[in-house]
């Protein structure tokens, strides 16, 4: 750590323990100063950004995370998201892929506590309850994928009812853990939009747990998934629910989807839907966060073409039901 660097590190704890305060405009001078003193330390332009929407400065926020992307154009610390929930930005059809393997790196030591004691969380329960009527019937040997399997909470949550589980997370400190509970098969560090090729192709279950809400268009991760499954299996999935067609990004920096955009994926990437359930995913902020339970099964090429041929169901019969 060069001279610099290091006083300006100093300044930059100083800044974040006057936000502790709610000392803004004391943490933005201490801040501006961490950044006299090294102008190129990206997470300094960060800092101070964060500080200046706290404070109400949208105008400076908006500038210092600008200056943040020239420093960092792959953009680990998702300034970008900032920028487009201050209406600076357009909006992505997902959230950078670096900004969220940094983030879940980061998060993977607290990641469990986090999700089940503080905020209650209940995302793979939900689709087990789900998917649970057609376990009997389900063709064996049941090949599982878990699309962002994190920990590993699902393949816990499922265990006893497959005969193989693999999984996939952009974050390799989230894998380390999963691997560590002795549950998968196979665990990827990867991308669920483009499944590399260490996993399988004949999958009868496939379980995306609160994975998607990182992604605003989903066709591009349905479709890699239905390139990977058995013609007649399930897919199960958790939506956070949306009212802006086709999806926007809420204040928690996930997406949000519009039932009907979702449906009409659903649809074009090779799946018919069986069963559309609304419940609570999860606390936030002591608040419930309502979410999509959804269930599609995988269709052959040739019932798609045919499926294209007729009008599409409306919309507006999906069950909607509530899950308590």
């Amino acid at each position: 750590m060069s001279k610099d660097r290091l006083s300006a590190s100093r300044r930059l704890d100083v800044a974040l323990a006057l936000v502790a305060q709610s000392d803004y405009v004391a943490a933005i001078d201490v801040a501006r100063a961490a950044i006299s003193a090294d102008a190129e330390w990206d997470e300094a332009h960060f800092t101070l950004g964060d500080i200046y929407e706290r404070a109400g400065e949208t105008e400076n926020a908006v500038e210092a995370f600008r200056q943040y992307l020239i420093l960092d154009p792959v953009d680990r610390m998702g300034a970008e998201v900032r920028l487009t929930l201050l209406g600076a930005a357009a909006m992505r059809d997902r959230l950078p892929p670096d900004y969220v393997r940094a983030l879940f790196d980061d998060y993977a030591p607290r990641f469990e506590i986090s999700l089940r004691d503080r905020l209650a969380y209940r995302g793979p329960e939900l689709l087990f309850e789900a998917v649970r009527p057609y376990l009997p019937n389900m063709l064996r040997p049941l090949e599982v994928l878990d699309l962002g399997c994190g920990t590993g909470l699902v393949g816990e949550v499922f265990a006893g009812h497959f005969d193989a589980m693999d999984g996939i997370d952009l974050s390799p400190r989230m894998i380390n853990r999963a691997r560590a509970k002795g549950i998968y098969r196979t665990l990827v560090a990867g991308d669920i939009t483009d499944l590399p090729a260490d996993l399988g192709s004949d999958y009868g279950l496939v379980i995306a747990a609160d994975v998607l809400n990182y992604l605003g268009d989903l066709a591009p991760a349905l479709r890699a998934a239905h390139a990977r499954m058995k013609p007649g299996g399930l897919m199960v999935l958790t939506l956070e629910h949306g009212d802006a067609f086709p999806f926007d990004l809420g204040p928690g920096q996930r997406f949000r989807h519009h039932q009907r955009a979702v449906l009409e994926w659903v649809n074009e990437c090779g799946f018919e839907l069986v069963s559309d359930e609304l419940g609570v995913l999860r606390q936030e902020k002591g608040n419930p966060v309502e979410g999509r339970i959804m269930v599609a099964r995988a269709i052959d090429a040739l019932s798609v073409m045919a499926g294209n041929l007729v009008s599409q169901s409306d919309p507006d019969q999906a069950s909607g039901h509530t899950l308590h």
